[in-house]
């Protein structure tokens, strides 16, 4: 008996202290990363406007579905786990700006902010990307396994390599197959 209340003790207090740890890490988190291109700035712009191709050089979007209007889209991942990825265009001022409202039903919501700049040896990019878990659940997983730094550098490695293929073939037409 006094064997089964300390298993009863020791669980609650475990459980506990889940839930406390669970209720001070915070649901919002916020990542900037600044990103140099040696290209100049309509090329980078051009590539990252181009929602629609996304799915010739992005490695993990395995569908994009543009609405009517040109304004928003979904973006559903292949990797790591099959997810659909709300886009909403807040402000796209060309060639400087483009601010993104995001969202995955039950997941998260956001926005991501990409400003580029001309400099002599191409273009520097700031992005931000801020994102609310929305559940304890959500927000765990994305603790342990979403790393955002590491998802816009390679967003921007495979941005630099689209660009490099597109400057290479210049006459070439650049729409999705």
């Amino acid at each position: 008996m006094k064997r089964m209340t300390l298993i009863l003790i020791l669980g609650a207090v475990v459980i506990g202290l889940g839930v406390v740890i669970v209720l001070l890490i915070p649901s919002t988190t916020s990542t900037t990363v600044e990103i140099h291109f040696d290209t100049p700035i309509d090329k980078v712009w051009e590539v990252y406007t181009d929602f629609e191709c996304q799915t010739n050089w992005r490695h993990d979007v395995a569908s994009v579905e543009m609405d009517p209007n040109q304004k928003s889209w979904t973006e559903t991942l292949s990797h790591p786990s099959p997810m659909a990825i709300r886009f909403l265009v807040l402000e796209k001022t060309a060639p400087k700006r483009l601010v993104l409202q995001t969202s995955a039903d039950g997941i998260f919501e956001g926005k991501y902010i990409a400003e580029f700049k001309s400099t002599q040896s191409g273009t520097t990019a700031t992005f931000t990307e801020e994102t609310t878990s929305l559940g304890f659940i959500p927000k765990i997983m994305s603790r342990l396994f979403v790393n955002q730094q590491k998802l816009i550098e390679t967003y921007a490695d495979e941005a630099k390599a689209e660009i490099n293929r597109r400057n290479s073939t210049p006459n070439q037409d650049t729409s999705c197959d």
